[in-house]
Order: C-alpha cells, then structure tokens, then sequence
C-alpha cells in the first residue's frame, strides 16, 4: 500500500522542504513530490486531521497539520542496555527481556537504529560491572544479532568497546568480529593522567565508593600501577583494525586528548574519534578527516560531566559531525532542538548530527539516514511548535511503531478537573 504523508515540513539533508508530499510504499521512501502532483492520489483518500489517517482503494494518507517530518535517528554510542540488564550491582535480569523492554524505550525517543555500546574491561577493573566481562558482552552481542531476525521495534546494532588493557579478551573480540557479532569497534584507554581522566581529582571522583575511601597514598599507589600496567601493543590494535577494514566494520578511537594520538590512531585506520577532550584535538580530527562525536546530554547540561569539552563549544566551532545519547537515549531530539532554537542552526544541519553524518560513520548512509526515495522509510513526525519537541509518530522500515497523541491542555477554571 502507498501511504501519502501530506501537509509536513520534509527535514532533508540539505535543507527544509515545504509544499511537498511523502509516499512510501512497503519498506522504503518511494517519492517526495510537489503537492500539486500528488493532489490526484491524495484526493482518493479521505481528508482527515490530527494527523489520522484514512484508506481508500490502496492509498492511505497522513494529514501531518505542519508537522516536522525527519529521518530516524542513528544512536551510535549509548550504554543505556546496561540499566535495564543489570539495574543493581546484585541484579542481573533476563537479557531478551531488558533488550525488549530497552527497545520501547528507544522507539519512544524517536531512534530508529540504536548501536548497544558495552565495555569489555579486564578482570579486576574498579568500574567491571558484571554486564561488562566478557561472557556476558558476548551474550548481548550474540542475542543482538539474533534479535536483528525476529519480531522488533527498531533496528539493533553491536558496538564493542574494547579496553586496551584487557589482554585476555584479545582474541575474543577478533573471534566475535569474525563471527559477525560486532557492527562498530572502539579502542578505549581509561588509565588516568590522560584521555577522560587526565585531572586525577575527576578519575578519584568517578571511582566506587570504595575507590573514594583511599588514602593519599593508596590512591597514589593505584595510579602508580594504572600506568605501569600493560596494554595491548600497536601491532596488536593494528591486527584488529585490519580485520574490522576486511570485514566492512568502522573503528573508532575514545577520548583523543593530543594531537599526536590521532596521528597514531590514523595508522591504526581508526576514522572515527569519539569524545575528543579539548577543542584543539576536535579541529584536528576534522582536519585529519576523522568524523568527530560528541555527547548530545553535554548540550543540555551545558558542558561535560567529566570536565572535558563543550559540545556545544565543538559545534559552534564546526568541530563536531555526530552527536550520540551516550547515556541518555531521551537527549538525542531535545539536542537536535537545541541546537535549532536556541543556537539558531537550520533543523536540517541540526538533524545531520543525528541521521546522516552517523550514517556515513558505519556504512549505513546507502539505505537510511535521510529522506531520499529508494532508501528505508526511517522517519519520525515531531511538533516542534512549543518549547520542547513532542514526538508524535516513529516509522522504521515503512512501518509505525510508536504514536503518542497528547491531550488538550486542561482548563484553567480553578478547579481539578480530574481529567
């Protein structure tokens, strides 16, 4: 069946486009056309509004009353799963119950492709949560996997994080790219005194509670062994690398923090710097052609909740392509707004940093990403009247899977009125 999204505002990636009809037939974007051109079709339907829909003779048509319409959003970095797979230190649940159960939650924040990014940290890490060893970010990735062939919500992805301390797991993540369970790897170096925690005091402030008891010299002691300890080698990481480049896999790097690391990462064949810390090794990346991400809860919390940089800093200084939930799954569309309203950049650069720069990231920009005939009808329908936008409708694939209708606002007679 063609549907007819009439009467939107189309976020495409270059610009907004008003006056235009979307049809989709099946899967995918079928045409964006001038209203005058789609006047016939649509007359089949019958007119509605509220953004219902009616059907007539194989033609269904969506009145959107000026809604926004924009791609689905491609969350490449988010840790949210662990929450909602281990919520207590002591409580590990049902992993294809906390996917599920995830997965609502993400389709009600307007992503439609979401890259589940877990650690995998060594034995005896402070910050190992059981969801992080190894046995178990295999589990997730191999039910990630399995997820992609059965009933769903939205599109699922594998992003293994990969610290370079753990050498035991060296040869698990080869094997577990090899054996198609990673869709986007990370190198990742939480030692302190550099990358994320180059102050100390942010490293002792992040550590468990146990952590934060040390004295002076046991915290020093801990230091003194953080970067004494071995990591894997260059030759090591470049063996992984070349094995993501073989197998179609993105690399990225976390928590750049000089100049000369990316250099270093370059050779690795790393493409992607996550997190950069300070704006001078941001513009380097650009420069260097890596595609930088930031965090989209640093843009609404004003800053980083490590200290590093500003991703707001980043963008205004077009240092930044990707924006990522991190984790917090409900920043991505309040940031694409953000950036909108209150810094003024069009919606279609704002939606970018969440569709089709992450997109080119991964090698998914041929199907999805922007709204384009021929690729998967990913989009989402948004108010965007009021002070915060109001996700009305998510579509993954030519098909609805969520639609929230908010209620009139309640009379102010002085009275509850209960409704």
């Amino acid at each position: 069946m063609k549907t007819y999204f009439k009467n939107g505002k189309l976020v495409l990636a270059d610009r907004l486009l008003e006056g235009y009809t979307l049809v989709t037939e099946g899967e995918k974007i079928l045409a964006i056309c001038p209203d005058g051109e789609a006047a016939e079709p649509v007359r089949a339907g019958i007119r509605t509004g509220n953004g219902d829909s009616a059907e007539d003779g194989g033609i269904r048509v969506i009145d959107l009353n000026g809604k926004f319409v924009m791609p689905g959003m491609i969350d490449i970095h988010s840790d949210m799963i662990e929450t909602y797979i281990q919520p207590r230190s002591t409580a590990v649940m049902d992993f294809e119950m906390g996917l599920r159960e995830a997965e609502r939650v993400l389709a009600s924040c307007g992503i439609t492709t979401m890259f589940h990014s877990i650690s995998m940290y060594r034995e005896g890490t402070w910050d190992l949560k059981e969801i992080r060893q190894a046995p178990q970010v295999r589990k997730l990735a191999t039910l990630i996997g399995k997820y992609r062939h059965e009933k769903r919500l939205i599109r699922h992805r594998y992003h293994l994080r990969y610290e370079i301390d753990n050498l035991a797991c060296y040869d698990d993540v080869m094997n577990m790219m090899e054996e198609g369970l990673v869709d986007l790897l990370s190198f990742m170096d939480h030692s302190p005194g550099q990358g994320q925690y180059r102050n100390l005091e942010i490293y002792r402030k992040h550590q468990p509670d146990e952590g934060k008891n040390l004295t002076d010299q046991e915290f020093e002691d801990l230091i003194c062994w953080e970067k004494e300890k071995a990591t894997i080698s260059f030759e090591g990481l470049k063996k992984l690398s070349e094995c993501a480049e073989r197998l179609g896999i993105s690399v990225a790097s976390h928590d750049d923090d000089t100049v000369e690391k990316l250099a270093l990462n370059r050779k690795l064949g790393v493409r992607i710097s996550e997190f950069p810390i300070t704006l001078e090794v941001a513009k380097a990346a650009r420069q260097e052609g890596f595609m930088t991400v930031v965090g989209a809860p640093n843009i609404l919390l004003g800053g980083s909740h490590s200290g590093n940089l500003s991703a707001l800093g980043a963008i205004r200084e077009n240092a930044a392509d990707i924006l990522v939930s991190d984790y917090y799954p409900q920043a991505l569309l309040h940031a694409v707004f953000h950036l909108y309203k209150k810094e003024g950049l069009p919606l279609w650069k704002a939606a970018r940093y969440v569709t089709l720069n992450p997109a080119k990231a991964v090698g998914m920009d041929e199907k999805t990403g922007s709204l384009e005939p021929g690729k998967l009808a990913d989009f989402l329908i948004v108010d965007g009247g009021g002070e915060m936008p109001l996700l009305e409708q998510v579509y993954v694939a030519g098909q609805r899977v969520f639609e929230c209708n908010y209620r009139e606002a309640d009379r102010k007679n002085g009275k509850d009125s209960g409704n």
